[in-house]
């Protein structure tokens, strides 16, 4: 007993209180409103991840199972497969037959609902909690790693207090908190490709078998979710490239044979564990990987190509870079956040070239940020969600821009230790006039200069906490109200009789649910355009007493292209400006606010088209902030703008025709020739007269073209060699 009371534990400190607060916070952000959408499943994927579940976990039990599982599947065999089963690709009842997202997700889902049904039933949709639950600790387990990495890179300089800082941006960012209630692959890539980096410093600085073992196996979870990861090959690459040059004491001339064989031994163990523990939890990706490839090949082809599919045409015609930096910025941190974390990149190459104490560290950062960004940046489709694994490192690479002005302007006045590790002062920049260069040279050296530049700088790093924190919180908002939807079948349920027609506009997106009740029509927005289409909605419009829309997908979508629905976008431009005979009865929306204020976004600035004027102007309370336009994958799913026009003037079906199909909508010209450029094409002759099939070019083409390309290289030697001269290999 003597020996217990002697005992004492060990006292928190501020940091790891500091770090608990944290994590508290960003628990009770991620866990609040698990059950947002009411179980309808807004989320198109998340809908597919818990439905083919549904479908796995009856095939394996076998019990009663739904016909659109049978339907889907009609060969699986039901129960616990063998190995002659499970090898075969179309009897397997674990094979997901689906490879766009990772089917660890849905092998997860299987497995705790397994323990579930121990105690109670559950449907499908019912493993939403679970689900939403696992997404959100695994971000909470982004903030701790966003700590844990931000204390040992930059902690020989900064403290804990880079970590620290890192992670509370990270814990309150609303991107994370906002993907944190869906269930998908984002927030559990994030943890595991932080996870990787960890492993990474590991091998660099110990360079142990079991280090490039452990690293091997987080890559292999990092890629499960999703095999979108792949420019972290780089910094894979560098890791074992810095592991060799410490092995020759800094310097390529000191790497000797047995240490390169050792290197290459290691990094081959890591990829092989790699391998194996994708094999593990994403079999069937390898078993059959034909398959797998090609449903890869699919979605980069989407990606890259914007209209291809009807939930991508909102993206034609959006700008390279400019387009993700407002979404993300503004939308997915805030603008304060949003500009240091895209600034922190450009800042943190600078400190690089400088020469930074923690260069090597944010060479592997920058050797993952910025080839991903060029990646991505190379699809036509911005879906926001793409630069999710990336926020993570550039919330980090931020707060160390935050926090490297007051250190920096501390370590000047405490005799210039610090100032050498961050590379040329300040002052060797040039600055454009003399009255600012005294400026600056008083707030660098007088002592109360000091004071005031580094009290600034704090002032900065508080404004970008407490406008990032009071942003989250107002995006709680959306999670506390009922989805606009649900509150939109509700008040149709109660004002408007069973049996009413209604025109529902949500053609490739969800829709108001409970409206079995009405008459429905749903209009193919992104059907082609013509006569035909036209007539069809004006025959429905003159019926109809309602025209709903889930959200902003349709009208944003075909107003980013007009060339192929230019009769469509007339069509919106006058329904809104009430020019058909409806007007705005009712608007749902659950916009993020806080304190009295109320962030909204603005689809029509973008599009063109009039704002609809409400029958009854809604009353307005507060401070409204209008942000711009927000992505439809940003408002879309949790928090869509909900529209319910009425049918008020009862226009005939003949007006209406004419309206939308009478001339007034301009025709598509952009592609079609003039008369005179049309003569004379048909002038030239047709292709069999222009060119000879029987000539031998056409009889071997690939010889004519290896001869071709042969020619050409022939003519240009002379010019290079003299071109290139200078070089060594000319």
């Amino acid at each position: 007993m003597r020996r217990l009371n002697q005992l004492r534990l060990p006292q928190p400190s501020l940091e790891h209180l500091l770090l608990l607060l944290i994590v508290m916070v960003a628990v009770a952000l991620r866990l609040n409103g698990l059950n947002w959408d009411s179980g309808y499943g807004f989320h198109p994927d998340e809908r597919s991840l818990y439905m083919r579940a549904g479908c796995m976990y009856d095939f394996l039990i076998e019990r009663s199972i739904s016909e659109h599982c049978l339907r889907d599947h009609p060969q699986v065999e039901t129960g616990i497969p063998g190995i002659r089963t499970f090898l075969d690709f179309d009897r397997s009842p674990l094979n997901p037959h689906w490879f766009p997202l990772g089917s660890v997700l849905i092998y997860v889902l299987v497995f705790f609902r397994s323990v579930i049904e121990l105690f109670t039933d559950v449907n499908a949709l019912d493993m939403r909690y679970v689900g939403r639950l696992l997404s959100g600790l695994a971000d909470v387990g982004t903030v701790i790693m966003v700590y844990v990495l931000g204390r040992r890179i930059y902690g020989p300089l900064y403290g804990p207090w880079v970590g620290l800082l890192g992670a509370a941006l990270a814990g309150v960012a609303v991107i994370h908190v906002q993907h944190s209630h869906f269930y998908r692959p984002e927030t559990f890539t994030a943890f595991w490709v932080l996870t990787v980096f960890w492993a990474m410093f590991q091998v660099m600085e110990k360079a142990r078998l079991r280090d490039s073992l452990i690293l091997g196996v987080l890559v292999g979870l990092a890629f499960a979710p999703k095999v979108s990861i792949l420019p972290i090959a780089l910094p894979l690459a560098l890791c074992y490239w810095y592991r060799l040059l410490n092995a020759g004491n800094g310097r390529r001339s000191g790497i000797r044979r047995p240490a390169l064989e050792q290197t290459f031994f290691h990094a081959l163990t890591a990829f092989a564990a790699a391998l194996a523990v994708f094999f593990l939890v994403t079999p069937y990706a390898l078993l059959y990987l034909s398959n797998f490839l090609g449903e890869q090949a699919a979605q980069t082809n989407m990606a890259r190509n914007a209209g291809l599919w009807p939930f991508t045409i909102q993206y034609v015609g959006t700008p390279t870079f400019l387009y993700q930096f407002k979404q993300t910025a503004v939308w997915g941190l805030g603008p304060p956040l949003g500009l240091v974390a895209w600034g922190s990149i450009i800042f943190s190459a600078f400190l690089v070239w400088q020469g930074s104490f923690a260069r090597r560290a944010d060479i592997l950062i920058l050797a993952w940020l910025v080839p991903s960004i060029l990646f991505l940046e190379s699809f036509e489709v911005r879906f926001q969600r793409y630069y999710f694994a990336l926020i993570p490192f550039m919330i980090l690479l931020g707060s160390r821009m935050l926090l490297w002005a007051p250190y920096y302007l501390r370590g000047t006045a405490e005799g210039g230790v610090r100032r050498r590790s961050f590379g040329r002062p300040p002052q060797a920049l040039a600055l454009p006039a003399d009255s600012v260069q005294r400026i600056w040279s008083y707030l660098r050296n007088d002592p109360k200069g000091q004071r005031l530049l580094i009290g600034a700088c704090w002032g900065l790093v508080a404004v970008v906490v407490i406008s990032t924190l009071l942003y989250s919180l107002a995006f709680q908002r959306v999670y506390l109200n009922p989805h606009p939807a649900v509150a939109a079948s509700q008040w149709l349920h109660e004002q408007v009789p069973a049996g009413a027609a209604i025109v529902n506009d949500n053609h490739w997106d969800d829709s108001i649910p409970e409206l079995g009740r009405y008459e429905l029509w749903h209009f193919h927005a992104y059907d082609p355009d013509g006569v035909g289409k036209m007539a069809e909605l004006a025959g429905q419009l003159a019926e109809a007493d309602y025209v709903v829309f889930y959200s902003q997908r349709p009208y944003v979508s075909v107003a980013s292209d007009p060339e192929r629905f230019p009769q469509t976008i007339e069509y919106y431009r006058q329904l809104f400006a009430g020019e058909l005979g409806y007007q705005l009865d009712r608007t749902f929306s659950s916009d993020p606010g806080f304190l009295g204020f109320t962030i909204t976004d603005d689809p029509f600035g973008r599009t063109g088209l009039p704002r609809p004027e409400p029958l009854v102007a809604d009353p307005v309370g507060g401070i409204t902030l209008n942000w711009g336009y927000a992505d439809d994958n940003v408002v879309g799913y949790d928090h869509p703008t909900v529209f319910i026009f009425r049918n008020v003037e009862k226009l005939p079906g003949e007006t209406l025709v004419g309206k939308l199909a009478g001339g007034q909508a301009k025709p598509i010209t952009a592609l079609k020739f003039s008369e005179q450029d049309l003569v004379a094409q048909q002038a030239s002759g047709t292709w069999s007269e222009i060119f000879d099939r029987d000539s031998l070019a056409n009889q071997v083409p690939l010889l004519a073209w290896v001869l071709v390309v042969e020619i050409i290289f022939l003519i240009s030697l002379p010019l290079c060699l003299f071109l290139f001269r200078p070089l060594a290999d000319r």
